[in-house]
C-alpha cells in the first residue's frame, strides 16, 4: 500500500508542475549530458516521454551529435531496445514509439528512465506494469542508470520489492541524488544517509 500511496501522491503534485514544464525540463536534460560527458557514454537508451514526465527527448539533437540513441520498444510484458527513428507511433498506454526492427542492438552503455518516485535505497518506483524491471532482468548486464522525475519524490522509507531496479543517479529539476560509489569527488555535495544507504545529494 505504501507503494501505491506514493504513486497517487507523486501524480497530484505533478499537475503543478506542468505550468513550468520546458524550462524544469532543461534542468533536467543539462545534469543529465554531466553524466554522459563524464563517463564517455556514447550508446544511450532514451524513452519517449509521457505528458507528466521529463521531455529529453526534444533535447536529443544535441546528444546526436556524439552519441548513437536507443529506445525502449513494448515487446510482450517486456521491453527491448530499438534504435531511434522517425516517424513515432501511438501504442499502448499513450507511449508514443517508432517502427519495431529485428535488429540485435549492442550493449548500450547508459540509460535513462522514469520514475514516479524513489526510496530510500535509489529502487525505482515505476506506473505498476513492471515493464522495467522485466526488462533489466533480461538485459543481462547493467549500465549505468539515470532515474529522472519532474519532481522531488524520493522517500525516507524502504518501500520497494526486491525486483525493482536500483538506480546509479536521480535526478530531478531540484535536486541531484548519486549513489557514493558512483562519485569520487567532494565538491559541492553533502552525504545523506538514509538508514544506512549513504546517497550523495547535490542542490540544483
Amino acid at each position: 500500500m505504501l507503494k501505491n500511496n506514493l504513486r497517487k501522491k507523486s501524480k497530484k503534485i505533478l499537475k503543478e508542475y506542468l505550468k513550468f514544464k520546458f524550462k524544469k525540463d532543461f534542468q533536467v536534460f543539462k545534469e543529465c549530458l554531466k553524466i554522459i560527458k563524464k563517463n564517455k557514454a556514447k550508446r544511450i537508451l532514451l524513452f519517449i516521454p509521457l505528458k507528466s514526465e521529463p521531455n529529453l527527448f526534444k533535447f536529443r539533437r544535441l546528444l546526436n551529435k556524439n552519441c548513437e540513441l536507443f529506445v525502449p520498444f513494448m515487446q510482450d510484458k517486456s521491453l527491448k531496445i530499438v534504435k531511434l527513428r522517425l516517424p513515432l507511433k501511438k501504442k499502448n498506454f499513450g507511449v508514443f514509439e517508432p517502427n519495431n526492427s529485428f535488429l540485435k542492438v549492442k550493449k548500450i552503455d547508459l540509460a535513462i528512465i522514469p520514475v514516479v518516485a524513489v526510496d530510500k535505497n535509489l529502487k525505482r518506483i515505476g506506473y505498476g506494469k513492471g515493464f522495467y524491471d522485466r526488462f533489466f532482468y533480461d538485459l543481462g548486464y547493467k549500465p549505468l542508470t539515470i532515474f529522472v522525475q519532474s519532481i522531488n519524490m524520493l522517500d525516507n522509507n524502504n518501500i520497494t520489492d526486491f525486483y525493482d531496479i536500483k538506480g546509479d543517479f536521480y535526478i530531478n529539476p531540484y535536486k541531484k541524488y548519486y549513489r557514493k560509489e558512483i562519485i569520487n569527488d567532494n565538491n559541492n555535495c553533502s552525504f545523506y544517509n538514509l538508514n544506512r544507504t549513504w546517497i550523495r545529494i547535490f542542490s540544483c
